[in-house]
């Protein structure tokens, strides 16, 4: 299967170098692979970086957008201009870890999936109760995958994820949360959404609890949006408490034990009081695609200092 490698980038200068290294020299990605990088109303030096990383790998295609237009229509220029069999979005504030893209497409062997997600690590600490929250979140994601993917029942994308071209051709320029949409739209369509807890992708979490409130807030509305536009929910818990009582209780149990009742119980308020929040705003205004960033997340890696040495294709 050819691979097309799809990168929505908007300022990511702390990024987005060390992220093209990563991707074409340790991930032993097919030679007919090509990676889309859409730069969005950049004012920091991501187009430069890009730019030239592009002169030396000639698989790197760049598509400018003069103004940020949103993450939507990022997503919609990479469907558009693929032409690999397989397309892999990933997040342009993240690092994969060795063999991640390989171990994604593989899966993709099997004829009844349209969809695998790669499992997020936040590379936070627990020094502060930011980050004991953000790590709570993504342990409590893992297992939840998992735990949906024995039972075919994933309905989500992470971070990292690879589609088969032609399963969705554009979201809604609205949209939010790409690729709780992307998976669902997939999922309606018959495909299987799988797991793989050993393709593993380094995130930043918020590490101030403003940006925590201010992301969660975010994907909220794009999940509250996603079902809007297609009838179900993308969050697993809400849609199988009703449907799956004992799997949902389940879930619920492994986290008090994970994580301690006094912890579990500041995380489920938090996130009560977020939700609130969310709900409110939802009806004071309406969300647009262009959310102010969670600047506390772009810390995951520094762009390599010598773009000189890195070989040409």
């Amino acid at each position: 299967m050819s691979l097309t490698i799809g990168i929505c980038a908007y300022n990511e200068e702390e990024n987005i170098g060390c992220l093209l290294g990563n991707i074409l020299e340790d991930q032993k990605i097919p030679d007919n692979s090509e990676v889309i990088v859409v730069t969005s109303g950049c004012t920091d030096k991501t187009v430069e970086i890009t730019e030239q990383y592009a002169k030396k790998y000639s698989r790197i295609k760049i598509l400018k957008e003069l103004k940020r237009e949103g993450k939507a229509s990022a997503i919609n220029k990479i469907l558009a201009n693929a032409t690999g069999d397989v397309i892999l979005f990933i997040s342009a504030d993240t690092l994969p870890s060795q063999d991640c893209f390989k171990k994604l497409t593989l899966r993709l062997k099997a004829p009844e999936v349209g969809v695998v997600c790669g499992k997020p690590v936040p590379i936070n600490g627990t020094q502060s109760l930011t980050d004991r929250l953000v790590r709570m979140l993504w342990s409590f994601h893992d297992h939840v995958f998992k735990e949906l993917n024995d039972a075919g029942l994933a309905r989500h994308a992470t971070e990292v994820f690879c589609i088969r071209r032609g399963i969705v051709n554009s979201i809604p320029i609205e949209t939010i949360n790409d690729d709780a949409h992307l998976a669902l739209l997939a999922k309606k369509k018959g495909w299987l959404i799988k797991y793989d807890s050993g393709a593993i992708v380094s995130i930043c979490g918020p590490r101030t609890f403003t940006d925590y409130v201010k992301q969660r807030k975010r994907i909220l509305h794009g999940h509250s949006q996603v079902k809007k536009a297609t009838g179900e929910s993308p969050q697993h818990l809400l849609y199988f408490l009703p449907q799956h009582p004992i799997l949902a209780m389940k879930l619920l149990g492994w986290s008090i034990t994970e994580n301690g009742i006094f912890m579990f119980s500041t995380f489920t308020l938090i996130e009560l009081l977020i939700n609130a929040i969310a709900v409110a705003e939802k009806f004071l205004k309406k969300p647009n695609n262009t959310w102010s960033i969670a600047t506390s997340t772009k810390t995951v890696r520094q762009p390599p200092a010598l773009l000189s040495s890195v070989p040409h294709d």
